[in-house]
């Protein structure tokens, strides 16, 4: 069985070689299924497969495995695709960086903290093609909450906890390994993806102001500060991409939203949070990460009341865990992280213009990247579908008003 989008090397074959290199005891695969993990709409930039394989075990018993298997939307080319540096970093991170972070609450604490599914790789016959392959957290009981009703009081903050052990590992990782690389520190905020900063801006810019004067019922001052804001936002990009050594800085996992994490429920209650999507981490501002999740994820009756509640939990678990990972550089103040949320504003406008769309915008064929990043008529078309959403209109009137009033719109 496979699904349309499925390439040739995903075979029964292929994964026979991973269990036998990964299995001593396995004897011969009796089912093997392909299927979409992801449904239509909900991702922009890859293929997520489900691969659902029963196997026999050399005593004759029977055993499940189940793996979630990404893969470039263009999967024909090899590696010459547009976002072949993603699954780059992503590798990078699942092999190396997730996995020191880890290990740092191992040495210094006695949590047992995962941030990440278990990667995978084929070691007979690997595909000309970039891929992640990772176990399947459904199978533990790991699930995405929905995306369009936004999350509750308790979700939130049992996240903004992960969020926090994350960081404080991020950053006790410099003090003891050193510096990141560079591709991590520049990412594409940087002068060499100006062009695509640039561009971008133009696609999202153009049908976001018709929108904006239309339908999101601005005062005609609101609408100007905004419109002047919007003409500087290149600038405002490579600014927020410089890192600033002065100020407390952390890995970020740079596309924090509610897509990318995984609960792990029981009875109702939350037993454990996992990340996925490791492809675009960037180090540098907590702002980065702390504005991805607050401007696309609550529901709207917390996503502004709460918002400082929210902060000032995050900033009491990233000192705790800083505490317990023994970190010997100066710790952030809380009138620091305010501070540095001000200045490292432009990422709350980013989320609430490009993010939140995504996040309330139901599953649709028409939900591409060709549409989101396009600049022909049918991608512009999408944009105003999803700046136009009813869902969209009625957050975006409160969330622009409320980000002038904080000075975060300036």
């Amino acid at each position: 069985m496979s699904t349309p989008s499925t390439p040739e090397w995903v075979n029964q074959q292929l994964f026979s070689d991973l269990l036998q290199h990964n299995c001593s005891e396995f004897d011969e695969i009796q089912k093997f299924e392909v299927s979409a993990a992801i449904s239509g709409g909900e991702n922009y930039l890859t293929i997520v497969l489900r691969i659902g394989i029963k196997f026999r075990l050399k005593d004759d018993s029977c055993k499940d495995e189940s793996y979630i298997l990404k893969i470039p939307l263009v999967n024909d080319r090899g590696d010459q695709h547009d976002f072949h540096e993603f699954f780059i970093a992503e590798n990078d991170m699942y092999d190396r960086l997730v996995p020191e972070l880890e290990q740092l609450y191992a040495k210094h604490t006695n949590l047992s903290v995962r941030f990440k599914p278990a990667h995978l790789k084929f070691i007979e016959n690997p595909p000309n093609c970039d891929y992640i392959l990772m176990e399947d957290l459904r199978k533990q009981g790991y699930i995405n909450l929905e995306r369009m009703l936004g999350l509750g009081q308790t979700e939130i903050k049992a996240v903004l906890k992960k969020l926090a052990q994350w960081h404080a590992a991020s950053a006790q990782r410099v003090v003891e390994l050193g510096d990141y690389d560079e591709n991590y520190q520049k990412s594409y905020m940087s002068a060499e993806g100006q062009k695509w900063i640039e561009q971008a801006n133009i696609t999202f810019n153009v049908p976001y102001l018709e929108c904006m004067q239309q339908h999101y019922e601005l005062e005609p001052g609101q609408q100007q500060l905004i419109t002047n804001y919007m003409d500087r936002l290149t600038d405002l990009y490579l600014d927020f991409g410089r890192v600033n050594r002065c100020e407390f800085n952390v890995l970020n996992h740079g596309d924090f939203w509610c897509n990318n994490f995984l609960f792990k429920l029981h009875a109702g209650e939350i037993r454990d949070i996992c990340f996925v999507d490791f492809q675009l981490p960037k180090y540098g501002t907590p702002a980065h990460d702390l504005f991805c999740l607050l401007m696309t994820t609550p529901n709207l009756h917390i996503k502004l009341e709460k918002f400082d509640d929210f902060i000032e939990y995050y900033y009491d678990e990233l000192i705790a865990h800083l505490k317990m990972l023994k970190y010997a550089n100066k710790l952030p103040t809380l009138t620091e992280l305010h501070e540095n949320l001000r200045k490292n504003s432009l990422w709350a406008f980013v989320c609430a213009q490009r993010m939140l769309p995504v996040t309330l915008f139901p599953p649709s064929p028409d939900s591409n990247v060709t549409n989101f990043m396009g600049d022909s008529e049918t991608a512009m078309n999408f944009k105003r579908k999803m700046f136009t959403n009813p869902s969209y209109v009625k957050q975006i009137k409160l969330i622009l008003p409320w980000l002038i009033q904080r000075g975060y719109i300036n």
